[in-house]
């Protein structure tokens, strides 16, 4: 984490902890200023002395027990910055406090749970949670984190029925969860040979989620392996028709590579032409280029080049058709010498929930942990 980011976390702390402690003492007894152990932890904060910022606000915790809730969003800032022996800490300090209401008492526990769940101790987190669940089982914040340890741990079938649970709580968005969790589950059984199987996993994606874009990307690879190239094309082509391009392009060489093999069909010259005219941004391009160059040649990908350069006039697309065909007579060497040689750039994904970029596309992002967030990368400027 940056030391900037740092700052805004500790400054935001220092918001919570001076609210409280303003809000808290200034009515009993006007005139008072924040004690001054508030001001040491906050201090300490500030100048990146964690220790000493643990010890000032334990003590401000025992000297007053009512300021609880700058200790709950001191352990949280250690939890975001990594430090998590300090927030189990915090945490479990607060825990031991005579007198804890029930339901600050259930906050805390998930505290703890979540920085177990952040150390990797998934054991003892599952077992806080389920003692949680146990008391109350329409926890939504509970099953949230349960969630997230069985998906951490690749336990599907279980990650599946507490988003199931989720779903009947009227939290949004599971269905689509589910669909891409059961593609989890599809994919390593076609890992591990069993088709049948992983056809099982889909049909459950499929309803689900009936639109879901893993469930026909891994459909179609299936039909491709089984060498059904029409039926390959058309599931792929689903993605194109709804405009799912970053999926489709994981399979964009097999689908041209289908839709070649089944060019006598009006349907895949329809299919094919409509991927083509697809090139208003960077990633499509060059993934559908490179694709073009192996499927069907450097003829193919040039055409299309030229298409995309007459309908956006972007450096990245003149440096892509520089390098594979000589350049027109009357293009002056020296600038042919320059744009060839400038760097390329490096089309990524994107999540749309976090911004987290990365060249390789993640169902989950392993940044926010959103599931079905990626989309190409930004349009041409």
């Amino acid at each position: 984490m940056t030391a900037s980011w740092w700052l805004v976390l500790s400054a935001g702390v220092l918001g919570v902890g001076l609210g409280l402690a303003f809000a808290y003492f200034r009515a009993p007894r006007r005139g008072r200023l924040v004690p001054e152990v508030y001001v040491q932890g906050l201090n300490h904060l500030l100048s990146d002395r964690s220790d000493e910022a643990v010890e000032a606000f334990l003590e401000a915790l025992r000297q007053h027990p009512e300021s609880s809730d700058i200790l709950m969003a001191l352990g949280r800032l250690f939890r975001r910055r990594g430090e998590l022996e300090r927030a189990l800490r915090v945490h479990q300090y607060l825990l031991e406090q005579p007198g804890l209401s029930l339901s600050l008492r259930q906050e805390v526990l998930l505290e703890i749970a979540r920085d177990y769940l952040k150390s990797g101790i998934l054991n003892r987190a599952e077992s806080i949670l389920k003692e949680l669940l146990h008391r109350d089982d329409r926890y939504v914040d509970g099953l949230l984190a349960l969630a997230e340890l069985y998906e951490l741990g690749a336990d599907w079938p279980q990650a599946v029925a507490v988003r199931r649970r989720l779903e009947t709580l009227g939290q949004g968005g599971q269905k689509a969860v589910i669909a891409l969790i059961y593609g989890e589950m599809a994919e390593a059984s076609i890992a591990r040979g069993d088709v049948t199987a992983a056809e099982r996993y889909l049909a459950e994606a499929r309803q689900a989620d009936p639109d879901g874009p893993r469930t026909a990307l891994i459909e179609g690879r299936l039909a491709f392996a089984q060498g059904a190239w029409e039926r390959a094309a058309g599931i792929w082509a689903t993605l194109l028709e709804s405009g799912a391009y970053p999926v489709l392009l994981l399979v964009v060489q097999p689908f041209l590579e289908a839709l070649k093999r089944c060019q006598d069909q009006p349907a895949c010259r329809v299919w094919r032409a409509h991927l083509l005219e697809r090139c208003d941004d960077t990633l499509t391009v060059f993934r559908v280029a490179q694709a073009l160059v192996e499927v069907e040649g450097v003829d193919a990908a040039r055409a299309y080049l030229h298409r995309a350069l007459s309908q956006r006039k972007a450096l990245p697309v003149l440096q892509l058709l520089l390098r594979l065909e000589t350049p027109a007579p009357d293009l002056l060497p020296q600038m042919v010498e320059v744009i060839g040689a400038l760097p390329m750039p490096n089309p990524q994904f994107q999540c749309a929930q976090c911004g987290y970029r990365t060249s390789e596309h993640h169902w989950r992002c392993p940044s926010c942990r959103s599931w079905g967030t990626f989309t190409g990368g930004a349009l041409w400027t």
